[in-house]
């Protein structure tokens, strides 16, 4: 009974054991799929990328939210302190230039998340809180830039919206043949936003609204 009792529990430690070390591959899998390909890479090249069946990816995170939430918790963070440090630089230009350079170039990079800002993250709570402190942060950022006077007062928060979405696409096409070509959109960008550039603007800004509309994408709740 003794020697049945310890196969069980031997087999039991290694079951273990491989189910750490599957969950560990799916994880990596995922950020290096997620980097490369957006967040909405297909399920099935995850678990193809991490060496595992479909079954064992679908063990582990039943639905794309459940390893979205698993991801994305640290790479939002990391945006978050981008944006705090920021707002600690009392050269406000310096700053806010600052995070638009930063916040380009992970999207740039094979390193950063597609679209981490703009998908919808609805029945994961702790990052939809991590993205609305992100953005209350934003939103503070370009404010305080635009009342001292640093960028051009019909500036808004939808604005750097869509030149971090532009710029993606930027990078996208750019990153075999000139893999720094989005700096020089981003630089033309900035120097655009200098409050002595500021000429009529034929459009006004899009709302909050519908930049939500514009941006946000259903949340995928499971894929053969």
């Amino acid at each position: 009974m003794a020697n049945e009792a310890g196969g069980r529990a031997r087999r039991t430690r290694a079951e273990r054991s491989d189910s750490v070390r599957n969950r560990e591959r799916l994880l990596a899998a995922a950020r290096a799929l997620f980097a490369t390909d957006g967040l909405h890479a297909p399920m099935d090249r995850i678990a193809t990328t991490a060496g595992v069946g479909p079954g064992t990816l679908y063990r582990h995170f039943p639905t794309r939210l459940a390893l979205w939430e698993a991801v994305l918790e640290e790479p939002l963070q990391a945006q978050l302190d981008l944006v705090e440090r920021a707002l600690a630089n009392p050269d406000r230009w310096t700053g806010f230039a600052g995070y638009l350079l930063e916040t380009c170039a992970q999207e740039a990079e094979r390193g950063g998340f597609l679209n981490l800002m703009t998908t919808r993250f609805d029945g994961a709570p702790r990052l939809m809180e991590l993205r609305r402190q992100i953005q209350r942060r934003i939103v503070e950022l370009v404010g305080r830039a635009r009342s001292e006077g640093v960028i051009r007062p019909d500036f808004t928060t939808e604005d750097l919206v869509f030149i971090t979405l532009s710029n993606s696409r930027v990078a996208e096409v750019t990153r075999d043949v000139a893999p720094n070509a989005w700096r020089r959109n981003v630089e033309l960008f900035l120097d655009s936003v200098r409050p002595e550039r500021a000429h009529p603007l034929s459009q006004p800004p899009m709302t909050p609204g519908e930049v939500a509309r514009t941006v946000a994408r259903p949340v995928f709740q499971r894929e053969p």
